[in-house]
């Protein structure tokens, strides 16, 4: 698996990782500061015995760790099988990819989320700073017309919840944690981890909620995502019928939902209009998560750290942004 080589077939590179060979090379190029400033902080921490430049070097340059970082969220493998194609053991492969999805995200044009790790490069010294649209800041402050933004959330399917250890029998029953109940989806059947995004109608993605159990509703993980107070006064917020009743919540800002049908009856004509038209703007929503779940680390049986879920989906939206930019018409 050597990325020259990919090259020279562009849509198996593009199948692979999910980029384009000048996408992924614009990528690369931008990790690599990144990539070195964090080794060499890595180098200098306190209590470190070896001097700089001691011990064994990487096998891997910067774009083979991000090129199977790249396959590894597209097509969610075993770390095993990354050793095989990669030629390193599998412990290697895990504290590489574990190692650069932090740095991914800040290169990346990731939304703004909670516990974002997405920090503010610092312009060097006499260097023009070049503007980014990194966050739901910096698009308000670009588009300052910018007035409808669309919300909805998704949901993954993970494990059982595991009980602490020490829990024995006579406290709780083996398999019962305290919050399995919280995790569990009565709309999936299943455990899930539910996220929020927040889209333009253009498809952009500029927000991204933390990670809430699949059990929490949609309007109170949008009440703890930190997003209505970051909205202009104004602002338009369109969801879907699980945002019933949001306009109480947010007078400031104009609500638009779907009209339910009422219990034993039936829509009118005009509620159906009404319906469709809000569909063809809420489209963009859909098109945004089925963008994101092409990764597969996004869509299947999730199987990391529930801590480090929020790193993945930042990191993903980020990827999804990058492609929209640079496949978007250029008006001249």
């Amino acid at each position: 698996m050597r990325v020259e080589r990919l090259r020279q077939r562009p849509r198996s590179f593009e199948s692979f990782c999910g980029l384009s060979p000048s996408e992924f090379q614009e990528l690369a190029t931008q990790l690599e500061p990144l990539w070195e400033r964090a080794h060499r902080r890595s180098l200098l921490r306190e209590g470190r015995q070896r001097r700089i430049g001691a011990g064994r070097q990487f096998k891997l340059d910067v774009p083979h760790r991000l090129l199977m970082t790249l396959v590894y969220l597209r097509h969610y493998l075993p770390m095993h099988l990354l050793g095989v194609l990669f030629e390193m053991d599998t412990a290697n492969v895990c504290r590489n990819i574990h190692a650069l999805l932090p740095l991914l995200e800040q290169a990346l044009p990731a939304p703004l989320r909670a516990r974002t790790l997405n920090i503010q490069k610092k312009a060097a010294e006499g260097a023009k700073p070049v503007r980014r649209l990194r966050t739901l800041e910096d698009v308000l402050e670009a588009f300052p017309d910018l007035a409808d933004l669309i919300v909805d959330g998704t949901e993954q399917p993970r494990g059982q919840p595991k009980g602490k250890k020490g829990d024995g029998a006579g406290k709780k029953a083996v398999g019962r944690p305290k919050d399995k109940k919280k995790f569990y989806s009565a709309k999936k059947g299943t455990h899930t981890l539910k996220t929020q995004l927040t889209v333009t109608p253009e498809g952009q993605i500029v927000h991204l909620s933390a990670t809430a159990p699949g059990r929490l509703h949609d309007i109170k993980l949008l009440r703890q995502s930190r997003l209505l107070p970051r909205l202009p006064r104004g602002s338009r917020l369109w969801g879907d019928r699980g945002y019933t009743g949001l306009e109480k919540l947010c007078p400031q800002h104009e609500v638009i939902v779907p009209r339910k049908r009422p219990k034993g009856g039936c829509l009118s004509l005009e509620d159906r209009e009404l319906n469709r038209q809000i569909s063809k703007v809420r489209i963009a929503v859909e098109n945004a998560l089925c963008r994101v779940k092409k990764f597969r680390v996004c869509r299947e049986f999730y199987r990391n750290d529930p801590q480090r879920h929020g790193l993945f989906w930042g990191c993903v939206t980020g990827l999804v942004n990058l492609r929209l930019a640079s496949r978007a018409p250029q008006l001249t």
